[in-house]
This record gives structure tokens, sequence and C-alpha cells, in this order.
């Protein structure tokens, strides 16, 4: 029996940009409402469907039957003329749709549950994140450009936008304009205890460099500092420590076994009596009294597992906005080594809060009982690739990965160790752990960026998956 030929898409094309101004568009209620097919096409102002478009999107509503929207890439030309720049798009990303305007090129749409979603008034971007949903369980997304011409951009209405959704979705969420982005706030109903856990060995500059940003810059008045020192032996920790266990929201503890990331702070996780807890590095500085606050607003949510900032090296380049499964073989950090607003086709670190699969354990919430909930690090991570493991675990019970770039700290990263030296078994627990994510592809990272590097650069033509 033949395969069933794929559902027909009717393409509606929104008015050519002329000049800064386009044709005023037909409302999305008359696009919608005139056609006869399943499925309608609308495209951005200036946009214009790349030859197979249609069939592509025909092929991906049977692939994807549970989608009532589907997006895809798209090439933009500052001008008539200049070479399109591609715009890659992640996968279903809930949380960053709410931060950044998504803007699609080429958007398909189911045509009765978006005549149903239809508000007076509602633009393409209002539709888009109705029919995803608050967790984007109705949205997929072709990763091929499908679209290309002159025009797009943020829409002046994004914050109404937002706004108008978030007050079905969430009802006590704001929206803040932060630049070209927005930041949806989720103030707490309560304050919960946090205790900000640092492992150190030696090196007491670090030490009194980090303990004193964290208690000097800190605003949030239920944050405790736990530090646990792991058979140091330079004779500068003793007399830092007793100063510093002087202070009332300082506990300081001891614990010499042979150095397992996991372990020691499974062990320190297990005596605290935080209701959240932050896992952090001694190499690392706070720069923003809010840093807690901001940060909670997003561990707190049910659906949140990991939340971690932006992390800076010293020279202000991005050390970890993110993970992403597959970078170099394993897991790496797109951005790294660029600036924070440094554009890439996959836009930049800096552009609004991310899913990731995973985010880095040298800044990383996450509420305790979640975390013992999966049953905290797998130890038999001794020192890379714990927290990877971790998110992975926290996603597959329901809960996803953040990285909220408008909160950053310093990151002397590997400052206390060889950043080439990881425990062979590491490998190991990684390969069973991260399993298909690093043949198949991070549903958070696109499939035509690179693998090689960090820049988030096209892929080059020869580049193969990793061995799994």
């Amino acid at each position: 029996m033949p395969p069933a030929s794929p559902p027909r898409v009717h393409l509606f094309a929104r008015p050519p940009v002329i000049g800064d101004r386009s044709t005023p568009a037909a409302p999305l209620g008359e696009d919608l409402g005139s056609g006869t097919t399943e499925w309608v096409a609308v495209t951005a102002p200036g946009q214009r469907p790349a030859p197979g478009a249609l069939a592509r999107l025909g092929q991906a509503v049977t692939l994807a039957p549970g989608a009532r929207v589907i997006t895809a890439d798209d090439e933009r030309r500052l001008r008539w003329g200049a070479r399109a720049r591609p715009r890659l798009r992640p996968g279903p990303s809930p949380d960053h749709w709410l931060a950044a305007d998504p803007d699609f090129g080429l958007m398909a749409v189911a045509r009765e549950p978006a005549l149903a979603a239809l508000r007076d008034g509602a633009c393409p971007h209002e539709l888009f994140l109705r029919l995803s949903g608050p967790h984007a369980a109705g949205h997929a997304h072709v990763p091929e450009v499908l679209s290309v011409g002159r025009g797009g951009g943020v829409g002046r209405e994004a914050p109404s936008v937002v706004e108008a959704v978030l007050s079905d979705w969430e009802p006590g969420a704001r929206v803040e304009v932060a630049g070209a982005r927005l930041r949806v706030r989720r103030p707490p109903a309560a304050e919960p205890a946090v205790e900000a856990m640092v492992l150190f060995r030696d090196r007491p500059e670090l030490l009194e460099r980090c303990a004193a940003s964290v208690l000097e810059r800190s605003s949030y008045e239920r944050l405790t500092l736990g530090l646990v020192d792991y058979a140091s032996t330079d004779p500068g920790i003793p007399p830092l420590l007793e100063r510093l266990g002087r202070q009332e929201r300082v506990t300081v503890r001891r614990d010499p076994r042979p150095f397992n990331f996991s372990a020691l702070n499974n062990a320190v996780a297990s005596k605290s009596s935080a209701d959240v807890l932050v896992f952090l590095n001694n190499d690392t500085q706070v720069l923003d009294s809010a840093w807690v606050e901001d940060l909670l607003e997003e561990a707190l949510r049910p659906e949140v597992g990991a939340v971690a900032p932006l992390l800076a090296y010293p020279d202000g380049r991005v050390q970890h906005a993110g993970a992403a499964v597959g970078i170099h073989g394993w897991a790496g950090h797109p951005f790294a080594g660029l600036r924070p607003d440094q554009q890439t086709p996959f836009g930049s670190a800096g552009g609004g809060t991310r899913n990731w699969l995973a985010v880095s354990a040298a800044c990383m919430m996450v509420e305790k009982r979640k975390f013992d909930e999966v049953g905290g690090f797998d130890e038999s991570f001794a020192v890379g690739g714990g927290d990877v493991d971790l998110c992975l675990r926290l996603t597959a019970a329901g809960h996803r990965s953040l990285c909220v770039p408008h909160v950053r700290l310093i990151h002397d990263e590997s400052a206390t160790r060889d950043p080439t030296t990881v425990a062979p078994g590491d490998f190991e627990a990684s390969r069973r752990s991260y399993g298909e994510f690093r043949t198949v592809g991070d549903p958070f990272y696109h499939p035509a960026l690179t693998l090689r590097d960090t820049t988030c650069r096209l892929r080059a033509p020869d580049e193969q998956p990793p061995p799994p």
C-alpha cells in the first residue's frame, strides 16, 4: 500500500516591505477563514517561500501529528542584492520565545485551532505563542531554510503580545523590556532558604574573592554560604576559614576524601537544610546584587529544573551560556569565547533566556527536592560531565533547564585545575548518559551548526557526527 500523500498547505503571503513600511495586511482571521485546507502557511512581510517549502511543511505535518504550529529557519537580507544571512532556530523553546519575538519568516498553522485561538487584533507572534502552548507541546520546527527575503525584525508589539498571552498562562507574571529583549518576571510568593555551596582545595586568594563577592554583594537575606575544604594544605587556608567561619551565614565543612566533584557535592547537599541549592565554583565572582532573586524566579517554577546565569571570562567574553550535547564529541558551551552580544547564525549568547539540555554546575541553582528526587549527581562522574547528566535526568523527570543571560557572574574557568584533565571513567559515564544526543543531535542546538567548536558557525560540508 503506497504511503499517504502529505497534506496540502495553503500559502498566504504577507505584503512585501517597501522602504521602511509594509502594505497593510488583511486580518489573520480573513486569511485563515478563506481557505479549505487543514493547514495554512503565512509568510512574514517581505519573505518568500524557498522552492519546495510547502511540500516540506506538509511532510512535517505528517511527522509531527501533535503539532498545531510548524516553523522553519529563514534567510534575511538587510538590503536587496546583499548576501542573505541565515537565521537558525532551536527546537521547541518556550522560555526563549517569551524573551524574544520569534519573527519566523514562514509559519504553518492548523486552521481550526488557529481560528479558535485568534483574539481581536492578534498578530502572528501571538498566534504562534498560543498555538505552541506554555510548554511548547504544540510546536514543531523544521531545521531548514524555507523562506528568504528582506524585512523582519522584532515587532514593537512584542511586550503587549507576551503580556496578553501570560495573562492566560501565568496571571502573576509581568513583562519588562530589557533592550531588544524581554524579561518575564515571576516574583516568588515566598522567600525560600538558599545555600550556595563552594568546594575548594588551597588557592585562598580565589576562595576569599568568591566568598566576599557572595557575602558582600548579594541582597538576598536568606542566603547562606557552605564552604567544603577537601584536603587543603596551603597555610593561608586555616586563618581564612577561621575568619569566614565567624560569620553567621557561613558554614565550614571538611571532607578529606579524594576529589570527586559529584560525591563531594552530594555529601554537602545531603546535610543542607536549605530549600534551594546553588552549586558554585570557587573561581567565580558575583557581580549583581539581585542574582539570587533573579535565578529564584525561574528555579521555583514546577516545570524548571536547573537554572544558570551567563558566566563570563574576566575580559567579558562568554564562558558559559548553556550546554549542548555533541560539541567536541561530548558536550560543550555554545557561544563560548564570543562577546555576549556577538551575532551568529544561531543568535547571540545574550539574546534572552534560552532552554538547553543542560547548564553548568560552575553556577547552578536547583530546588533541593527536585535534586533529591532524581538522586543528585551520579558519582561515577568524578570530574566532568556530572552536571550534564544531572540536567538530563531532571529533563526526563519533566524539569527543563534554562540559562538566564541577564544574570552574569565572572568565572575564571578551571583556575583550580587543568581543564584538559578528565578522569578516564568520566568518558564512559558520559557515553552511557548522553546516549543518542551525541549522534542524533541535541534538540536545543541546531543540526546545521558545527560541533567542532563553540562559535555557532555553520557546519562544514565534510563534518561528520561524533562516533557512538
